[in-house]
């Protein structure tokens, strides 16, 4: 049946105060007025959806099609327009009154008033709730368009065409329709600043960029303009390795290696509905280090673009995870730009971390070869896991790899691997952290451990100074610096070698005494220690202090806010300048090469660390010493042979 297009039209105005409504909506939602297609489009496959839905449960209430399920859109350059039209579920004359020109059914005054005062205080999370509780999107046509005309059937049985027209000026008119079969068709008569979307490139690019996983075929001209196939809906058996390596690609823009190094491809309904396919990248792009806005995983909902990079799916240290969630629950404001904090996003947010490590422990103990790949490349930012989040602590200590005192150059060696390799009787995870893994391997904190073949962990990240601080422990068994408080090793193991015994315990005390008298304002104090076996002397933080690396990285920073902190010196009772030094104390208390060896110990201890404070000071010492070397050596050579 054909309607009369030519009766009269009913002027109607828009309700709840119309003209604020449309300024917010074209001044205040949207930050890209391209979004008005992917509005369109969604709510074009909506109308889809529930026409399949009503053809299958409404019986001889709707009218029946053969047509494929589509959307087309038609452009004209010439005239500036864009038409797009769907044969879903249309409207009927009072929905199209109800639905179209009704913006905001529930709204008064007081909305207004709570959304400026929301604003005004900064309470953007409120402001987003309160517009979020409104059903505008479709107005957001009028960014582009100076008169929309909407031409809409209902599926419904006798249901008659209806033409809906507004220039968005605070009235619109309501007439006859022309179209004989159920469905929508919107024509946009395109403002001059916005004749780009006429234009077919430009629509195509939209439609990939928001709409390219639409389950509908959505024609534009000649071609369908997206993909249709959303490889998270799928079962996994349904998906190819090439699927995979093309869609990984695509979300990263071949910028994180030609191929992922596993697949997280999951869906669950319950507690909260969602399906997500996550890569993990086999290279690290350099904006995951920046302070720039950080990567995140794309948030779909119904198969339709929301967020081109959404950060609240993730923690922080899984960042470097790349791909897409798409979920039917999730809540977001009004533009559909902006994601709501809610209880949704959390739970998917908890559920998906913790897929996401379980699969890098499954690649770890599947493939260790692919896993150090990835630790290589992204170690360093999943080490920031333990600080922030307790919930998943111990499975992130099961991923953690580290260089050892005791392992070969390239090899990294895990908490687990660690714990069952140490001796019985050790009860305790001995690390030490710096700046350099072979200057590290070469310090003589380790000297003690090397002689009782016991290993330690090298960490030499900056961050690992707080993510020991937030592991604290594994399993158990404490983890432990090598360069603060005293240590006693004969409990855990005894050495292979024989340690060189010291000479006289008193005249090492005397050495320890002077020692410390001439460093009284450089140490907290000085110890004999049980650590060295080959160095004469090392400093050594108090048990509570921070690292010397932690200060070095913190100074970094903020030179100015750092206080150094005061150390202890330990010397070598069995070293040969500790003994002499005791010797000549005993011999000689005031001798000035005490003051000069007393320094020279504390200078050694900082350059084994490659720390110099005052490099030409310790020139002159070196030079001193030379100097006095050089006499006796003159001295002795002109004595008389006997």
């Amino acid at each position: 049946m054909t309607t009369d297009s030519t009766a009269s039209p009913n002027t109607f105005a828009f309700k709840a105060e119309v003209q604020k409504v449309l300024s917010l909506v074209i001044n205040s939602l949207y930050t890209n007025p391209e979004v008005f297609l992917r509005e369109l489009v969604s709510n074009a496959s909506d109308a889809l959806d529930k026409a399949r839905f009503l053809q299958l449960t409404a019986g001889d209430a709707v009218v029946r099609t053969e047509e494929e399920p589509a959307i087309r859109i038609t452009l004209d350059e010439e005239h500036r327009s864009l038409t797009i039209e769907d044969n879903g579920v249309g409207m009927t004359r009072d929905e199209v009154i109800e639905n179209l020109g009704t913006i905001a059914r529930s709204g008064t005054s007081e909305f207004f008033a709570k959304f400026a005062e929301a604003s005004k205080s900064g309470d953007k999370d409120r402001a987003l709730e309160l517009i979020g509780q409104f059903g505008v999107g479709f107005y957001a046509v009028f960014m582009v368009a100076d008169r929309v005309d909407v031409d809409t059937r209902s599926i419904k049985v006798g249901s008659e065409a209806v033409l809906w027209r507004s220039s968005g000026d605070g009235e619109f008119t309501v007439a006859a329709g022309e179209r004989e079969a159920p469905g929508t068709r919107i024509t946009l008569h395109l403002k001059e600043d916005a004749a780009e979307f006429a234009e077919e490139w430009r629509v195509e690019h939209v439609i990939e960029k928001y709409s390219n996983f639409v389950m509908f075929p959505i024609h534009v001209g000649d071609k369908v303009a997206n993909r249709s196939s959303a490889l998270w809906r799928l079962p996994k058996s349904k998906v190819s390795e090439e699927q995979h390596v093309e869609f990984f690609k695509l979300v990263t823009n071949g910028s994180a290696g030609d191929a992922p190094l596993a697949t997280i491809h999951w869906s669950v309904d319950a507690p909260v509905q969602f399906s997500a396919l996550v890569y993990v990248p086999s290279k690290a792009t350099m904006e995951l280090f920046s302070s720039r806005q950080l990567p995140g995983l794309r948030l779909y909902a119904r198969r339709v673009l929301i967020m081109e990079s959404c950060d609240k799916l993730l923690p922080t240290y899984l960042r470097f995870l790349r791909g897409v969630v798409d979920s039917e629950d999730v809540q977001l404001n009004v533009s559909r730009e902006t994601l709501q904090e809610n209880r949704t996003i959390r739970q998917i947010e908890q559920q998906l971390t913790k897929q996401a490590l379980k699969a890098l422990e499954a690649l770890a103990a599947d493939e260790p070869e692919k896993y150090l790949a990835f630790w290589r490349q992204f170690g360093v930012i999943l080490k920031e896991g333990v600080s922030t989040d307790f919930r998943n602590k111990d499975l992130l200590a099961k991923l953690y790899r580290f260089p050892s005192l005791r392992g070969s150059k390239d090899a990294l060696l895990g908490l687990e691997d660690y714990v069952k390799a140490k001796p019985e009787a050790q009860r305790a995870i001995y690390y030490l952290t710096g700046n350099d893994l072979e200057q590290l391997k070469a310090s003589p904190l380790l000297e003690a451990f090397r002689a009782r073949e016991l290993d330690v962990l090298l960490l030499t990240d900056p961050i690992d100074e707080w993510m020991v601080n937030g592991l604290r422990s594994f399993e158990g068994l404490e983890l432990v610096s090598v360069a603060h408080g005293e240590l006693d090793l004969d409990a855990v193991a005894k050495p292979k070698t024989p340690e060189p015994s010291p000479a006289d315990d008193a005249r090492t005390k005397a050495a320890v005494a002077a020692i410390e008298r001439v460093l009284a304002e450089r140490v907290v104090s000085v110890r004999a220690s049980r650590r060295l076996t080959e160095t004469a002397s090392c400093l050594v933080s108090r048990q509570g202090d921070p690292s010397a690396n932690l200060e070095r990285l913190m100074k970094a920073f903020d030179e100015d806010k750092v206080e150094a902190k005061k150390r202890v010196l330990e010397v070598n009772p069995a070293h040969p300048i500790v003994e002499s030094l005791g010797l000549l104390v005993e011999r000689d208390p005031a001798s000035p090469r005490i003051q000069l060896l007393g320094e020279m110990l504390y200078d050694q201890a900082l350059l084994s660390e490659g720390v110099v404070e005052d490099p030409a000071r310790l020139v002159r010492r070196i030079q001193d010493l030379l100097v006095e070397s050089a006499r006796n050596a003159a001295a002795a050579a002109e004595a008389p042979r006997g």
